[in-house]
């Protein structure tokens, strides 16, 4: 007996199926090396990438070759690097074979073992990698022999088995919460699914009968340590010549721990925990060339998965200023914006920061522009809360501003048919009146606030909230479409400083035009105190571009008139400083209600 190429994609299929059943159960054991309650989902959709990128036809070579290579785009974290790496070791040796016999599949086995091992930096037993070798081993105990396929990788199965049920004493982390490793028993799943399609390989799957909405009480997790040193997981896909692969590895060398390194012919793959991923893609971008990016806050991932303080989170785009502080007490979930240079995409505030982009600015001439994330990217992040949260509210940046508001009713629309419950206001604001609307609703939903009266009070605090901007040059506002090009032509000719802010539609507003930056600044003060004495000021907060200082003592001068702190004073985003331009100031507040104003 023989393994061909539809039986390897049929094995595969199967694993992936099984494995999808028991995902959930897999995510509430998942404490190593992060408690971030996803190596089922990173393994699964890893799995589920490669076999979207496969058809099912052709040779063990061509199916092995397609695994690879799917694999290494596809992979998810930590756990779904390890796999990829491991259908390449696979495919070094499977390459070279119309179809599998007991031999080539021992020694194809013995080479995805290895290279899974190879890609990790520092390999533990006790973890996914033990469970593979035992596995491996297992069947490489039959080599010579006549025993049928089938029978010898029951045997193995059994070996997997046991090896995972091991870990639990392998690991000092796993022993004291008597568990075993989240990715050792996805990947003994993935086994038993195999043995299903040996058992019958004509089995047709629906779909809609295992994708099965998972409520969030559902997800609960009783284990609550934190064992992270580092609060991003980085992935970056890499396209490299020859000879730059050793540059590569030196690049991301002392930045954080997890490493794990995958390769495809001229493609590279990066896995790292990390606390400064800007500095990472930095040093990346320096010696090859970003294709794709992915990065995930474990430390948000874990607070979501076991130290929620509502059933109810708020959602805010990248481009709202929000102090990091604030965030991580209120648990507010932000998506990433993109920032585009030359031909590598940046996650707005965590792979670039306002800084580096502006430096990049003034040194470099490649084209720089912005853009909303990806439906899919938002769609990522969503399914993830919707895990864990029983209502999901997303402050979108202004609809006339940005498609981001689109692409997030577009994302959601599949997940709200399932079932999920998330809402999504456009809030008509950016930048700093945006973080505050958005911190405003997190102290709502702290103080146990939800439903249908939530979103009124958040739409209704949305209208009580101005932003005005005191801008050096209209140059980037003008190229951006956010001030007319007739208009802003005539004021960057005669170099005056404009005050700029929103509508009560959300787009773009001439709000006047002073003689100096003084004068500009003098403007913004002057229309806070105007609110301030007529109705009163329930917040206010500053962001700034380039230089603090300025916006410091704009919020001294109006404590010092008002005895108000402000909620913040923070850089404003890269996606923010690329439009506004630097040395701009905003000045956001949101009114007080009045007396006979209902909610």
């Amino acid at each position: 007996m023989t393994i061909s190429g539809k039986d390897l994609y049929g094995s595969l299929t199967f694993g992936f199926y099984h494995l999808r059943e028991n995902m959930q159960k897999i995510n509430t054991i998942n404490v190593f090396p992060v408690a971030d309650g996803d190596t089922g989902s990173n393994i699964t959709y890893t799995l589920k990438s490669i076999l979207s990128n496969t058809d099912g036809s052709g040779s063990v070579a061509d199916i092995s070759n397609n695994f690879a290579r799917a694999a290494l785009i596809g992979a998810r974290g930590n756990s779904g690097m390890i796999i990829a790496q491991f259908f390449h070791g696979f495919s070094l040796i499977a390459k070279e074979f119309e179809e599998l016999t007991v031999n080539a599949l021992i020694d194809s086995v013995k080479a995805a073992v290895t290279a899974a091992y190879n890609a990790v930096e520092t390999p533990l037993e006790g973890t996914i990698l033990t469970v593979m070798r035992s596995w491996a081993n297992q069947l490489s105990r039959s080599e010579g022999s006549d025993i049928p396929i089938p029978i010898q990788l029951r045997r193995a199965l059994r070996a997997a088995r046991k090896a995972e049920t091991e870990t639990t004493n392998q690991m000092e982390l796993l022993k004291q919460l008597g568990v075993v490793d989240a990715g050792a028993k996805a990947f003994v799943s993935i086994l038993e699914g195999v043995d299903q399609y040996i058992l019958n390989p004509a089995r047709e799957f629906s779909e809609t009968d295992l994708l099965v909405h998972v409520a969030p009480e559902e997800m609960e997790s009783s284990y609550t340590h934190e064992n992270g040193r580092y609060r991003y997981c980085t992935e970056a896909l890499l396209r490299i010549s020859e000879g730059e692969e050793q540059q590569v590895r030196e690049a991301v060398m002392g930045l954080g721990d997890s490493l794990v390194i995958g390769s495809y012919e001229d493609q590279m793959k990066i896995h790292l925990h990390t606390d400064d991923p800007a500095l990472m893609f930095e040093r990346l971008g320096r010696c090859s060339r970003i294709e794709e990016q992915k990065v995930d806050d474990m430390f948000m991932q874990q607070l979501a998965v076991s130290s929620r303080i509502s059933n109810t989170v708020i959602v805010s785009d990248s481009s709202a200023d929000i102090p990091q502080e604030v965030v991580d007490e209120l648990r507010i979930y932000r998506i990433p914006q993109i920032i585009q240079i030359g031909e590598t995409s940046y996650f707005d505030r965590i792979t670039i920061s306002s800084p580096l982009l502006l430096n990049i600015m003034d040194t470099l001439p490649q084209k720089v522009s912005s853009s909303m994330p990806s439906i899919g990217e938002i769609q990522r992040h969503l399914e993830f809360l919707t895990q864990h949260y029983e209502h999901i509210v997303v402050l979108s940046v202004s609809s006339k501003l940005s498609g981001t508001y689109n692409a997030y009713r577009l994302a959601a629309k599949t997940l709200q048919e399932k079932g999920a419950d998330i809402s999504i206001i456009d809030t008509k604001l950016n930048a700093s009146a945006q973080g505050l609307v958005a911190e405003e609703a997190a102290l709502a939903v702290a103080r146990g606030e939800q439903g249908e009266s939530l979103l009124q009070s958040i739409r209704e605090t949305a209208e009580r909230t101005t932003i005005l901007v005191s801008v050096q040059s209209l140059e980037m506002m003008v190229a951006g479409g956010r001030i007319p090009k007739k208009l802003g032509s005539l004021l960057l000719k005669l170099n005056l400083k404009p005050v700029v802010g929103l509508s009560k539609e959300g787009g773009g507003a001439f709000l006047g035009i002073r003689l100096s930056r003084t004068g500009s600044i003098s403007a913004l003060v002057g229309r806070f105190m105007k609110v301030y004495r007529k109705t009163g000021i329930q917040a206010y907060g500053l962001s700034y571009i380039g230089d603090a200082g300025l916006a410091t003592s704009v919020s001294e001068i109006i404590e010092q008139k008002t005895g108000i702190k402000p909620m913040f004073v923070e850089q404003a985003s890269p996606v923010i400083a690329l439009h506004a331009g630097k040395g701009s100031i905003s000045l956001s507040f949101i009114a007080k209600k009045r007396e006979n104003e209902a909610v």
